[in-house]
């Protein structure tokens, strides 16, 4: 269906080690580069995917990455579209409705993402944390929204931009049930509400084992590391064991 992902095997790269997740980001960046409309935009970063998607599933075919270094490297694939695509729909979110004061945004990737054991059919397990200043009021742009639907909204365009089919195909189906209101909730979660959930015996012990293969993929750099750090506090927090009878 898409022949031109072929010259991956031709070209002289193939047969270099996979790059790092900077030399990766700066790849993608380039492959998809500036874009007027943003349909475009969609269509090049399918494009670009699907090309790095494809060379790790030949090289792997070929033995030169193993199975488990071919994981490692589709986990960075999608470490690097998510970056770029949450760079993006922030960008044109903001255009629309503004920044919240003191806002901040860390997607959290879950399961085999989180755990860096993908595979060419896996899917996203994402779980995506907002934060903001007490009392912020709606943001600033021509259409101010409240926070809480601020981050909803800006979740449901950065799944949209990885989910939805364009004419270049698809790039990954997202599951956002591990987060603490399952699907029945807002599609972006409250990090006070997130640490008070599994802080508390609210959250389930499969919920705490989800956490063991979490790793922050995405968003602000000094909240991802505050949100990293907290998650391994709550895992080295003892749990009060129930008894069965």
């Amino acid at each position: 269906n898409r022949p031109h992902l072929l010259d991956a095997i031709i070209d002289p790269a193939f047969i270099e080690p996979f790059p790092t997740l900077p030399v990766l980001l700066t790849r993608i960046s380039d492959a998809v580069g500036q874009n007027e409309l943003y349909e475009d935009f969609l269509d090049r970063l399918r494009e670009a995917g699907q090309h790095e998607l494809f060379l790790v599933g030949a090289r792997a075919l070929s033995g030169a990455l193993s199975p488990a270094m071919a994981g490692e490297s589709y986990s960075l694939i999608a470490e690097a579209i998510l970056h770029i695509a949450l760079g993006e729909v922030e960008r044109r979110f903001a255009a629309d409705h503004g920044r919240i004061a003191g806002g901040r945004i860390a997607v959290l990737g879950m399961g085999r993402l989180g755990s860096r054991e993908m595979t060419a059919t896996s899917d996203l397990d994402l779980i995506v944390l907002y934060d903001f200043a007490d009392g912020s009021p709606e943001s600033d742009g021509a259409r101010p929204l409240d926070p809480v639907v601020y981050y909803g909204r800006l979740t449901q365009r950065l799944i949209s931009a990885l989910t939805v089919p364009t004419r270049r195909g698809t790039l990954y189906a997202v599951d956002m049930r591990l987060r603490p209101s399952g699907n029945k909730g807002p599609a972006a979660t409250q990090y006070k509400g997130f640490l008070s959930y599994h802080q508390s015996a609210e959250a389930e012990t499969w919920e705490h084992l989800a956490l063991v293969r979490a790793r922050v993929v995405a968003g602000d750099p000094a909240f991802m590391d505050e949100v990293s750090t907290v998650i391994h506090a709550i895992l080295c927090r003892p749990r009060e064991r129930k008894t069965v009878f």
